[in-house]
């Protein structure tokens, strides 16, 4: 027994990930909202291209990024864990010189180790920019609220996650001149996209066998919205046909009101009352709703 080794408590073996085919789905939509994000900013079309997203564990992440770039943090209420966006230094350096009609191709510099104000700006501004249009990537699903933790400009001063857990690195390929482009990276924890996993499903063969809880959530919304028609009987009385052929103006056909009335939506009786007024109007008073109703 000398291969005995220590467990900890509420920790277990890294789960098998989210779906990385729904978070690559998601990742061409964000493309699309970066690249009028990057437009809008430098006045010219960027070339913007999803890559596949992957699971990397922090410590190693973190040991094999760049030692000097833009990481900021952010909470996206209501989800759970932190969420970093990465920019490359020598991508702010191009977006301000391009910003002031620089052609945006400076030469890299790998011994910088600050920006200048005008980088703080703009790295500030395109960070809490791209986190808007995450929130806005996954409004449809649930509605979120980015907030801003820290920046940070070396990955050894994060506070991210344990050196142990696992992450998913959603990158971005950016190029708005001759060079050879840069990256944009979102690390998501697990933890966060668990929530929404449902959505993260890969479409198969078995996707019809289970049911969606969000698309259930959305499409209850929408329904809740329909107006049917509802209406009630307060007597059916009954004519012969030679009666009903008779039938003059002023003749009185005798009925019998029921204690309990029906409301009927289509053809089925959803509920049982009875008729009176209100606030000068007539009204129906539910007293108890049908025994064979399903929700």
């Amino acid at each position: 027994m000398d291969d005995v080794q220590s467990f900890r408590f509420g920790k277990t073996e890294p789960q098998t990930p989210v779906s990385l085919s729904g978070m690559d789905r998601l990742g061409e939509r964000m493309a699309r909202r970066l690249r009028v994000l990057f437009e809008t900013l430098l006045g010219v079309k960027p070339v913007i291209t999803a890559q596949t997203a992957e699971m990397v564990n922090y410590d190693l992440w973190s040991a094999m990024a760049p030692g000097f770039g833009a990481l900021s943090t952010y909470r996206l209420h209501p989800l759970k864990g932190t969420i970093l966006v990465r920019l490359e230094a020598e991508m702010i350096s191009a977006v301000v010189d391009r910003f002031y009609g620089g052609s945006g191709t400076r030469p890299r510099d790998t011994q910088r180790h600050e920006f200048t104000r005008s980088e703080d700006r703009i790295l500030a501004k395109l960070s809490d920019d791209i986190m808007d249009a995450v929130a806005k990537n996954w409004a449809d699903v649930l509605p979120m609220e980015a907030s801003l933790i820290a920046r940070e400009y070396d990955p050894q001063s994060l506070v991210l996650a344990d050196a142990s857990d696992q992450l998913l690195s959603q990158c971005f390929k950016i190029n708005f001149g001759k060079g050879d482009g840069w990256t944009i990276e979102l690390l998501l924890p697990v933890v966060a996209l668990r929530q929404l996993e449902p959505l993260l499903s890969a479409s198969g063969p078995d996707e019809q066998k289970h049911k969606d809880p969000l698309w259930q959530t959305c499409l209850a919304r929408q329904m809740g919205h329909i107006r049917l028609p509802a209406k009630t009987v307060l007597a059916r009385p009954s004519l012969t046909l030679n009666e009903l052929l008779n039938l003059r103006n002023g003749d009185v056909i005798p009925v019998n009101i029921a204690r309990s009335l029906p409301l009927i939506v289509g053809n089925r009786v959803v509920a049982h009352g009875n008729v009176g007024e209100q606030n000068g109007r007539a009204a129906f008073m539910i007293e108890s709703i049908a025994k064979d109703q399903t929700q």
